[in-house]
């Protein structure tokens, strides 16, 4: 099945007020916040990587996190001999949010959703044989030991049930960003519903007229200002697959992530040649002239 692997990056807030992308905040040596999502989707068995960044900070995560990383389970098999002939490559490929959405939907929840119809588009153009099945959601700054995916891939990539990580039994209904999988009926209700209760520029008018009063301006499109409970509110996780967590960190704040680098639980860095910064040379080779 293709399990895609959506990242927000795109309005992303923290209250670090730094002047350098959260996303490459230092979870270990050389191993940042965005690279420990990326090895998440990889771990989870997503065939593809869709990183929610906006034009002015994707060319930052692109020279941190390349075009592509190996599947960590295939990088080195023990039953074959040549094991780089079974390697596989996950491809990473970077959207920004539509400009239609710009101060009006994007929200941090609405990256999400992005995301997931950007993945759907392209593949759908395509062929409509690699339609992803299934998206998987990973927060770049929401620590955990994501080696624990592995063993839970059958679980996230059942087709019949969404799959979620909890904390404390709290999953994203609650405003906890943690990974979970979603499916294209639940993308459309959840969008559907945005579309509903967020604000407009004018206010409804009365029966048989046009709007004509515009709304003041701190109360038009109020979906800008949607937590992940409201963007998330129509996600079926009721008869889900769940997984509780030993430890979780939500580093979008200073003191969970001072919190963090004092603890003993550590995300573990996986060799580097699987998850190194890499782009493919799609550039034809040129002939040596005799």
């Amino acid at each position: 099945m293709h399990l895609a692997g959506i990242i927000p990056v795109a309005q992303l807030e923290t209250d670090y007020e730094s002047i350098t992308p959260d996303v490459l905040t230092l979870l270990e040596p050389r191993f940042t916040a965005i690279q420990n999502a990326v090895m998440s989707c990889a771990m989870a068995g997503c065939k593809t990587i869709w990183i929610v960044a906006n034009n002015d900070l994707a060319p930052i995560i692109k020279q941190a996190v390349g075009e592509w990383v190996y599947d960590p389970v295939y990088y080195k098999r023990d039953f074959t001999k040549f094991y780089s002939n079974v390697r596989k490559e996950v491809p990473i490929y970077y959207v920004p949010i539509h400009p239609k959405d710009l101060d009006k939907r994007n929200s941090y929840g609405w990256s999400v959703l992005h995301g997931i119809y950007s993945s759907w588009f392209v593949s759908y153009k395509i062929s409509r044989w690699i339609l992803p099945e299934k998206y998987f959601i990973a927060f770049p700054m929401s620590i955990y030991d994501y080696r624990i995916l592995r063993k839970l891939r059958p679980l996230i990539q059942d087709t019949n049930k969404n799959f979620t990580l909890t904390y404390n039994n709290k999953t994203v209904t609650e405003d906890l960003p943690i990974s979970f999988t979603m499916k294209g009926d639940d993308y459309l209700q959840c969008r559907r519903n945005i579309n509903k209760i967020t604000t407009r520029e004018y206010l409804p008018p009365s029966p048989g007229s046009l709007p004509s009063q515009r709304r003041p301006l701190n109360e038009r499109w109020s979906a800008r200002f949607f937590d992940l409970p409201t963007v998330f509110q129509k996600l079926n996780l009721k008869k889900s697959n769940r997984h509780e967590l030993d430890w979780f960190y939500d580093i979008r704040e200073w003191d969970q992530y001072r919190s963090y680098m004092a603890s003993d639980n550590r995300v573990a860095v996986p060799y580097y040649e699987i998850y190194k910064p890499r782009t493919y040379n799609l550039a034809p080779k040129k002939e040596i002239s005799t």
